[in-house]
Formats: structure tokens, sequence, C-alpha cells
């Protein structure tokens, strides 16, 4: 743990977190003072070297980073080669060359990413989720009780690769350990040994994955696990309704919070306590782009994002392409933050594209989860659309339940959708039942909606194209 890592994670938090009541013109000042600081840095590398404003930076994929990655890191750090060592042998946590962080992405896009980032640039977008997460909860009688116990947190996540996630979770700052006991559990760890942990030593915050947090909630629920958070954070997936409805029923008492981040950028929004999704605009600017990266309008979803991290001069990185559905909304959010509305869409889940035998449907995530959402006695599901037509659901059933009845559930209501959408025979689908979902790759995450189909040349959504009442 570096000097300047210490330093500044307390100096970021609390500016931070006082600027969730400051004015919009005051966080749109701050984003343009940083803006100019993260140019001033990028001219210093061989990509930006030229460049005149932000603005000007050409949209950056993760495949043209990878091919000139030493071109995009600033003098000093490190470059692929070292980054690649490391990863290969070093160990989760852990600092390259005295200071710098290294974190690969999982590689579902295909294409594996690298990133670099300073060790005052972590502790500000670390200082950054905390001061979004503990909004209204940092009060003077908060502050009392920590000088008579130490706070409890545990981080269910994947440790054993060089996530973002799993170096956020392992390297809490020495001065943050004073007051703030911090457990790491794997989420390799079996079911019956990650509720042993939790219930050894109950958390005031609890953190993990959305759909590890739900399986919890579930245990929780029914007894086993003996927990009682203040506070419980979903992240690295999308929190789907179910999941959001059987957490808030298993943590009655706890302030839910989600979170929005990725390997490139870890703080890019967080929930506000009315349960939007509010951009960091002091750490990121997020544009919201059509296929061919042209801005699209406000309440207009995005077909992915270009994110400019404002706080990582190691590796600049403006105008990053990722993956993400968006749409921004501008309205003010009845919380008072002065940041910016985000909904989300699936995040790391798929959009399926199925023929009707005249043209392919776009079917975004979210009309899957609600179509078996309360379904009775199904705790969880995924969703593989394998070659063209062909669905596989693969089911997760509530302990106690009938497993016949559960299938026969799921399988009635997947008929239904798809005769709604007009897609009866043309599609084919099946239920398995397993213990519990497959997760894949270093990052542990788990993709409930998942196509090995590429998409069409062109396509209708869905929701225009349903059938009420058939």
């Amino acid at each position: 743990m570096t000097l300047r890592e210490v330093l500044a994670f307390p100096t970021e938090l609390a500016a931070a977190y006082g600027r969730n009541d400051a004015t919009r013109t005051a966080i749109l000042d701050l984003q343009a003072v940083r803006l100019r600081r993260l140019v001033e840095a990028a001219r210093t590398t061989r990509a930006y070297r030229d460049l005149g404003g932000w603005r000007d930076a050409p949209p950056l994929p993760k495949e043209r980073l990878m091919a000139a990655f030493d071109d995009h890191v600033a003098p000093g750090v490190p470059g692929l080669q070292t980054a690649r060592e490391f990863l290969a042998h070093g160990r989760p946590g852990d600092v390259v060359e005295g200071r710098f962080t290294v974190a690969t992405t999982s590689g579902t896009t295909g294409e594996v990413g690298v990133f670099v980032v300073d060790d005052g640039a972590f502790a500000r977008l670390r200082a950054t989720v905390f001061a979004r997460i503990f909004r209204g909860q940092l009060r003077p009688e908060g502050f009392a009780l920590l000088a008579k116990r130490r706070y409890r947190l545990a981080f269910v996540v994947a440790t054993g690769g060089h996530t973002m996630t799993s170096a956020m979770a392992l390297r809490m700052p020495r001065l943050g350990r004073a007051f703030a006991d911090v457990r790491t559990i794997s989420i390799d760890d079996s079911l019956p040994r990650i509720i042993d942990a939790l219930n050894d030593a109950p958390p005031q915050l609890l953190h993990s994955y959305s759909t590890v947090l739900e399986v919890l909630a579930h245990e929780a629920l029914r007894g086993r696990l003996r927990v009682a958070p203040e506070i419980v954070t979903a992240g690295s997936e999308a929190l789907t309704p179910g999941a959001r409805a059987v957490i808030v029923r298993a943590f009655p008492g706890a302030a839910l919070r989600e979170t929005w981040g990725a390997t490139e950028h870890v703080a890019l929004a967080s929930s506000c306590p009315l349960g939007h999704l509010h951009v960091n605009e002091d750490a990121a600017v997020v544009e919201a782009v059509d296929a061919a990266d042209r801005p699209v309008p406000p309440g207009t979803w995005a077909d992915h994002v270009l994110v400019t991290n404002l706080l990582n001069h190691a590796q600049p990185l403006l105008r990053y392409r990722l993956h993400d559905r968006v749409c921004i909304d501008p309205t003010p959010c009845p919380c008072g933050s002065p940041f910016v509305r985000a909904l989300l869409e699936g995040r790391s889940d798929d959009v399926l594209f199925l023929h009707d035998g005249e043209r392919f449907q776009a079917h975004p995530p979210i009309p899957w989860e609600t179509a078996l959402l309360g379904t009775p006695g199904l705790r969880q599901f995924m969703l593989l659309h394998e070659a063209q037509n062909q669905l596989r659901w693969t089911i997760v059933v509530d302990e106690g339940a009938e497993v016949a009845v559960v299938v026969a559930a799921v399988s009635t209501r997947v008929r239904r959708y798809l005769r709604e959408h007009g897609l009866l025979p043309g599609v084919v689908w099946s239920v398995a039942v397993a213990d519990a979902l497959p997760r894949h790759g270093q990052s542990r995450k788990l993709r409930q909606i998942a196509s090995g189909v590429p998409p069409p040349l062109s396509s209708v959504p869905a929701a225009t194209l349903r059938r009420v009442g058939s």
C-alpha cells in the first residue's frame, strides 16, 4: 500500500461525498477541469501526442487499444509485456513496480483487455464508489459508532483472477482497516462455506454479484443465512427485477445499492435511495451513441457508450467503446442528486435475435426476466440461444418445490411469450434443471441470457410486434 494511495482515499472520499449534494453547475465545472487535466496527460502518450480536445479523440475499441497498448500508456507506466508477466505470475491485489494496479477483463466480447491504473487514481476511483454507496449514511452518529466498533464489510467475489473487483476487495487501505473489518470470501467456495463465513462475522455491508446476492437472499429467507446488513451492494451483473425483489424481502433493513462499473472504469454509476442509477459525472464522461458512434438524443436507448475515465492518467482512456446499452435520462431525480440518471439494459446479457418466418426480431434481456418473474418455485434461470431459433433454459428450483411443477410452469410462460410474438412453432426450446447455474472465466460473473448466434444485418424490435391477448 503506497503513501499516495493512503492519502488520496480519505481526501477524495470526503470531497466526493460532499458532491452528493452539490449543484449541477459545480459538477460540470469539475468535470471540465478534470477533462483538461486528462487531455494534458494523454498528450504524453504516443497515441494522443497530437490531440486537440477530448472530443477530437476517435472512439477507442478494445481491440485497437490492445494492438497498440504501449502507445496508450504514459511514460514510466508498465507496458504490455510487463503487465502480462504480472498477470501470469503475480498475486491478485498486488501492485506492479510499487504503484500500479493491473487488471484484465473476462474477455466475454471475444477480446481480452488489459488495463493499468496508478495508485492515486485507484484510490480516487474506490473513494468515488464508497462516497456514492454511503450517500446519506456518513452522519456524525455513524462516526461515533465507528469509534466503538469496527465496521464489517464482506465481499463475496472472484478472488482467483486479476479482475478489478477482486483488486478492490483485496486492497483496503491500512487506514481504513483501523475502522473496518474487511473480509473477502471466494465465490468459488461452496455455498455452505460462504454462509458459515458470513454467519461467523455478520457484515454491516455485504457486496457481491447480483446473482450471488439472489442466492444468498434465498438462504436468508430459509433461515440458514443469519445476517442483517445495513447496506447491500450489487455489482458486475445486471440487478434484475426478480433479484431485487428477493434481496429486498430477505434484507428488509438494508439499503440496496446497485453499481455500474467495468474493469476500464469501476465507478461509472451508483444507485440512489430511490433505486435510480446516477452517472458519476465527476469521475467519468459517458456518451450514449448509436452503432456508428453518433450521439443519440436524451431518453433514447443507445447501441453502446463511449466512456472517458477522468481519473486514470496512467492509461488515458478517452471515448473508450463499452458495449452496454444505456438510456440517459437528464430529468432531475426526486432524490435530489446532481448527477444524470442512466437506465441499463442487461449489461453483459445478450439481445436474442429470433426469426418469425418473415424477419428477425430483437429480444432484449429484460422481457425474458419479466416473463418468468414470480414463477412459483423458480429460484434462478439461465437462457442460451444455442443455434438459430433454438433456446435452452437451465433453471434452479427452490428447495421444497416440485421439480415437474416448476418445469411445467416455466414451459407455460415461455410458450406464452413466444406465442405473443408470433414465434410458434418456429422456435424450439428445452428446460433443464441444475443445482446451480454455471459460472465461467476468471471474473466468475454469470451471463443469464447469452447467445451463440451472430446478430443479423437487420432486425425489428420485438416489442413492436407483440400480439397482446393472443
